[in-house]
């Protein structure tokens, strides 16, 4: 089940990948297809090969939020938390990529560095762009933040499926579990 959760995720970020604009379309081409064969083997020395490719992938690329986004999620899907954050920190440091910056704030959180300033900065940049979405909800959820509840009803409204908003009924601690379970 853990793992079906977390191929799910590896595929969204995938197709999220596209979603964004990027000057050096092979890269993340090749990123692209490096991430589908790393979730589709089952051999830890091919998965260890690919993740070199993408760490080197990364290095050479370190402002392509798209190798950033594959490299890091299958990082974390794995388990080497650090390491995710590693690729993270430089990156968030120089671009306000709030979905970046959240997963960067929670892997520190699983491995017991919590932030509350982390996410708050995740809170901000989705305050100034206007977007309530399960990201900002997710950082209000996550500081205990006053206004989750009406901010979480206000993202309710006019929708008729909020299975989305299901996460939000563990306490945090399950929830950076289910999220990062290893």
């Amino acid at each position: 089940m853990i793992r079906t959760i977390l191929l799910a995720m590896t595929f969204l970020w995938i197709f999220n990948a596209y979603a964004t604009i990027n000057n050096d379309k092979n890269s993340t081409e090749e990123a692209s297809c490096l991430t589908k064969k790393y979730v589709a083997s089952n051999n830890e020395n091919i998965k260890k090969t690919l993740l070199t490719k993408l760490s080197s992938l990364s290095d050479s690329n370190p402002d392509n939020i798209n190798i950033i986004r594959m490299y890091s999620g299958l990082l974390a899907s794995g388990g080497k938390y650090k390491k995710a954050i590693s690729v993270l920190e430089p990156f968030n440091q120089k671009h306000k990529n709030a979905s970046l910056l959240l997963q960067e704030c929670m892997l520190k959180d699983r491995i017991g560095n919590y932030e509350p300033s982390c996410y708050k900065k995740v809170i901000a940049l989705k305050r100034a762009s206007g977007i309530n979405d399960t990201d900002y909800l997710m950082a209000l959820f996550m500081i205990s933040d006053k206004d989750f509840s009406q901010e979480k009803n206000l993202y309710m409204q006019g929708r008729d499926d909020n299975h989305d908003l299901e996460a939000f009924n563990h306490k945090k601690e399950k929830l950076l579990k289910i999220f990062y379970p290893n």
